[in-house]
């Protein structure tokens, strides 16, 4: 008698005990086999559960359309990328999660929360560079102030919050799903966030899914060559038929048209030194791995 086969998402992930949200129920699930390796299952992956002496079991991850790595989540429309007045925005986090969104074909938003906490002016200093380039919300989740400019990007979607611990990721799923999730504030040593959630979780809204994470404090570059990442950057593009040299990096190249740019004030010099330090790092990381 062959085993029952269903299809669902999974929706949560504590240990090696897997949430599975099938058509009319979830069920706790265990992997089998070489699915048992930590990390080989992430939250928001289709698979398929069977059914072994009363115990239901993932037989197989269906194929990825795309993923995020720690934390591990996968086949997405939306990243919901939060900042906040504190802890102060980590925007080379920012960068990264954006490149990681371009290059697996994920919809980014930045979203800055706790605007009560700052001036406009202040807030709009700071999302500026990337106004023109991504879409963008000012918002309190506390307050429950701007939620509605984040219904478009969460309606019938897959959405996953990425961002710094403590930028209010948590106090944003409450105010939207009417949830009373923990959350928690600042270290006292250092500004930084203390994480809140420790595991990641995926919750039904506005008829499509949103997961909360436990933050990306550190996000791994994606692969790919420090020459291509030029054609990640929207503002550099229009600028690179003007340079010397077609395969500018806009580093260390002379008459290069986006340095220019800078010194006529044309570009955001801090999102061009992220952009220098992420080139940087993919540099080393290709050193590492041929040295």
């Amino acid at each position: 008698m062959k085993s029952r086969v269903e299809i669902g998402r999974v929706i949560k992930i504590i240990s090696n005990r897997y949430t599975v949200k099938l058509e009319n129920k979830s069920v706790i699930a265990s992997p089998r086999g070489k699915l048992r390796l930590v990390g080989n299952i992430y939250a928001g992956d289709m698979v398929k559960v069977v059914y072994e002496r009363g115990s239901a079991i993932i037989d197989e991850v269906l194929p990825r359309k795309n993923s995020l790595t720690r934390p591990n989540v996968s086949n997405l429309d939306t990243v919901l990328i939060v900042i906040a007045t504190e802890p102060t925005p980590d925007l080379i986090l920012v960068d990264k999660i954006l490149l990681n969104a371009y290059q697996q074909g994920i919809k980014p938003v930045l979203v800055f929360n706790k605007c009560d906490m700052l001036a406009n002016s202040e807030i709009e200093n700071i999302i500026a560079p990337y106004k023109k380039h991504i879409d963008t919300a000012i918002i309190s989740a506390e307050n429950k102030v701007g939620l509605e400019q984040l219904i478009p990007y969460v309606e019938n979607k897959v959405v996953c919050l990425a961002g710094q611990s403590a930028v209010g990721k948590t106090s944003l799923m409450n105010a939207l799903l009417d949830l009373n999730l923990a959350t928690d504030g600042l270290a006292k040593k250092g500004n930084r966030g203390k994480s809140t959630t420790r595991h990641i979780e995926m919750y039904e809204a506005l008829g499509g899914i949103i997961a909360d994470t436990c933050g990306f404090n550190i996000m791994t570059l994606v692969d790919i060559e420090p020459e291509e990442l030029i054609f990640y950057y929207d503002e550099f593009i229009p600028l690179q038929s003007s340079c010397k040299f077609k395969s500018c990096t806009h580093t260390i190249e002379p008459d290069c048209a986006v340095k220019k740019a800078l010194e006529n004030k044309e570009l955001d010099q801090g999102r061009y030194d992220r952009y220098v330090h992420i080139y940087q790092e993919l540099k080393e990381l290709r050193r590492k791995l041929y040295d």
